[in-house]
């Protein structure tokens, strides 16, 4: 069954390569000015709707993701040893 598949692929692609390779371009076209296209959208939202963002990293900040990174521990791995991580 899986060899007249093959088959019949292969004789509809030699029967209609002309289309095929139209319908390969065009979706290729196609993906390439949806893309271009949403680079062009974002960079327009960014520049008409610029805020400025005044993020303290203090842990006096009164935002609470900002609080909860500034306490974050560092470890690390001493490779000498092999043995354990140590807390800078």
């Amino acid at each position: 069954m899986v060899v007249i598949d093959w088959l019949q692929t292969c004789e509809f692609v030699r029967v209609n390569s002309e289309r095929i390779i139209l319908y390969c371009v065009c979706g290729c076209l196609a993906g390439i000015s949806i893309i271009l296209l949403s680079i062009i959208i974002i960079f327009c939202i960014e520049k008409y709707c610029e805020l400025d963002y005044d993020v303290d990293t203090s842990p006096e900040h009164d935002d609470e993701y900002v609080q909860k990174i500034s306490h974050l521990p560092v470890y690390r791995y001493n490779g000498r040893t092999h043995r354990e991580l140590y807390d800078v």
